[in-house]
């Protein structure tokens, strides 16, 4: 509503100052006419107090007025018939202001349409021949007098010819001239909307797409950047303009001035401390004339692209071990089948007084089948296949192991503390002791057998994943992340610990830190509990204590009654 208000208002203004100059002047000067012809400064003066009078009302209206052009129109008509009564108070026919009908045409032309702007025109022509007319018959000659018309009427013709005819020639240039500047206003106008639209566009590409992008100068001060780099590197855009890129990733290598795209791959730890593997690329920002004027800087988060490709290496690994194991499998059974049978025969010849001998024979039947067990979990481990899930009391299986270890290691102090004597999940018994064994197992050997192992339970009611020490498969499977219930079994040792990048791999198989080692006993671990829906992690104890602390969850089927 301004921007429409702004024609009026330049209109008003103009048309005080020129009252206040051209009348001003001719106050002063009367000099400039004859004695008999001099205009009456009372009239000149009353002419200056209406057009004042006239301006004020027309500002005082426009505040309330919406309809633009057309107020625009009238206040051209109002100039116009003001234009005849100055021209008529300073000479009539002889005045030397028919010129300002000039710039009443040239506002008709500059905002009021064709038609509007003709029309004037002849509105315009009809005053001054009025004018022409009032020197033949003038009812207020006695008042506001007109020199007469002394010249023939061929000198009035021409008179009226060559002031009429610039006017119109005039009013059809201005017209041309309004036409050519509308038509460019409308060209310019279509320009400066597809450059807004393809601007919009640019704008909208770079903000949709999920790769970061910084551009900086020659001095790699960040100049702009977009909304998925700011949340990449969890800065907001404030903290990023005008900062020195090499200090906000701190480990970027330097740029090579060559065409040539440079793709690298960095390490950087956002604000909160969370480390992100980054591949970015530099790129030179050439602007005309192949004029080197910054860089381009394109970067991904690769963090869950590497974790997702560690997966599949880790699935690699596995599918090779089913392989091995499959084909050895034949081969080792084979062996047992002979080795059981040969001392199941030896243990009947043998006398039944010989206690010791028939001990030995039974432990080593009992291996045997147990052996022949792990390789049997070992190959469904490795197919990936579950054994039949039942409820499972698992504070019951943990006590009877714990039970089997302190008697077998009496020089390792085991403390048990249950929130509960019963609680039951789903699982697999036999994997849930093999799970238990192996972990056993890496802190007797972490604690060398005359340390302390401690044994602890908790109740986690409606738990989720930032209170479980959930892996990344487990946290993928909907039924895991949004159990209600769940329990969390801690089993911590006073052995030298062990350290966070240690901890990052130790469930990868074939990894090891022991000498005789095969890297395959956590990683069963691990494997098993994903298969009975639960979550292993291993850690350094969070008791300001040497040692490591295992903690396995499983969601809980029912509580203790």
């Amino acid at each position: 509503m301004a921007k429409a208000s702004a024609p009026l208002k330049r209109l008003l203004a103009f048309r005080l100052l020129l009252v206040s100059l051209l009348l001003g002047a001719l106050i002063l000067f009367e000099f400039i006419w004859g004695n008999e012809s001099a205009p009456s400064p009372l009239s000149l003066y009353s002419f200056v107090i209406i057009t004042y009078f006239l301006t004020i009302a027309c500002a005082l209206r426009l505040k309330k007025s919406d309809r633009f052009e057309r107020f625009i129109s009238q206040q051209l008509v109002v100039d116009a018939t003001l234009i005849a009564g100055l021209i008529y108070l300073t000479g009539g026919f002889y005045s030397l202001f028919f010129p300002l009908f000039y710039l009443i045409i040239l506002g008709g032309t500059l905002y009021l349409e064709r038609q509007k702007t003709i029309a004037l025109l002849f509105y315009c022509t009809f005053l001054y021949l009025l004018i022409l007319f009032a020197h033949f018959y003038n009812p207020f000659q006695d008042l506001l007098p007109l020199p007469p018309l002394l010249s023939s009427n061929r000198k009035i013709v021409s008179q009226i010819f060559f002031n009429l005819t610039p006017f119109y020639l005039t009013a059809f240039i201005l017209s041309f001239i309004a036409k050519e500047r509308l038509d460019s206003k409308k060209r310019l106008q279509k320009i400066t909307s597809d450059l807004k639209e393809f601007k919009d566009l640019n704008e909208h590409i770079i903000a949709s797409i999920d790769s970061g992008l910084i551009t900086t100068d020659q001095h790699f001060l960040i100049n702009s950047i977009n909304q998925a780099a700011c949340n990449i590197l969890n800065l907001d855009r404030e903290q990023l303009i005008g900062r020195q890129l090499n200090n906000i990733i701190i480990a970027l290598p330097p740029a090579q001035e060559n065409h040539n795209r440079q793709r690298h791959e960095i390490i950087y730890q956002r604000p909160e401390g969370r480390q992100l593997i980054l591949g970015f690329s530099f790129t030179p920002l050439v602007k005309s004339q192949n004029r080197h004027s910054g860089w381009i800087f394109i970067f991904q988060d690769l963090t869950e692209l590497k974790e997702i490709e560690e997966h599949l290496q880790a699935a690699n690994k596995m599918a090779a071990i089913g392989r091995l194991s499959a084909g050895i499998a034949h081969e080792i059974r084979n062996p047992l089948a002979a080795i059981s049978g040969s001392i199941e025969i030896l243990a009947k010849d043998l006398p039944t007084q010989d206690k010791t001998h028939q001990r030995l024979l039974q432990i080593i039947l009992k291996e045997s089948t147990r052996l022949n067990n792990l390789i049997t979990d070992f190959l469904g481990f490795s197919r990936l296949d579950g054994k039949a899930q039942i409820n499972t009391d698992i504070i019951a299986l943990l006590k009877d192991l714990v039970f089997l270890f302190r008697a077998q290691c009496p020089e390792t102090r085991f403390y048990e503390k249950y929130h509960t004597d019963q609680l039951l999940i789903k699982a697999n018994p036999e994997q849930l002791e093999q799970i238990f064994w192996n972990i056993f197992q890496n802190a007797l050997e972490a604690v060398d057998g005359c340390g302390t192992i401690n044994i602890s339970s908790q109740n986690i009611k409606n738990g989720f994943l930032s209170e479980l020490p959930l892996t990344r498969e487990a946290a993928a499977d909907s039924k895991v992340e949004h159990h209600p219930n769940w329990i969390k079994i801690k089993i911590c040792d006073n052995g030298p610990g062990i350290s966070d990048a240690t901890a990052k791999k130790i469930f990868e198989p074939f990894f090891t830190t022991k000498p005789a080692g095969t890297g395959l006993g956590l990683y069963i671990a691990f494997q098993l509990t994903r298969i009975n829906n639960g979550s292993i992690q291993l850690s350094k104890r969070e008791d300001n204590q040497t040692g490591t602390c295992a903690q396995i969850s499983f969601p809980v089927i029912q509580s203790a009654s």
